[in-house]
């Protein structure tokens, strides 16, 4: 019983965007302009494709729009929501929603050509 009154203690003092998820990173999309907010796909290699699936790169996903890009954020699998955002030096950024809701994940972002899957 110690040990969950001092973790409950602990978590009281965290900042709120730490509390809400493992990390929450909304705060960082402050002074930020949101270029695209929906779904994101994974994009998969094709199997018996064009392409050498060994160098497939991790972390591609498509927008609804039919944008592709990479980034290193691996919190989300397959489909969900997220925001692409500029900030003032034109560096774009993608934030996460994982499915399961945890927190806004930030991630890096670079634009990607969508292959032709045949």
């Amino acid at each position: 019983m110690r040990a969950i009154a001092f973790a409950i203690a602990a978590a009281a003092t965290l900042p709120t965007t730490v509390r809400a998820g493992i990390i929450d990173d909304t705060e960082d999309l402050k002074g930020k302009t949101i270029v695209y907010a929906g779904e994101i796909d994974q994009v998969s290699c094709p199997v018996a494709g064009k392409y050498d699936c060994m160098q497939w790169p991790h972390g591609f996903f498509k927008t609804t729009d039919g944008d592709c890009f990479v980034t290193d954020e691996t919190s989300c699998s397959y489909t969900c929501k997220a925001l692409i955002a500029i900030d003032r030096s034109h560096q774009l950024s993608v934030y996460v929603l994982p499915s399961l809701g945890s927190g806004l994940k930030k991630g890096s972002f670079t634009s990607y050509k969508c292959p032709s899957p045949y």
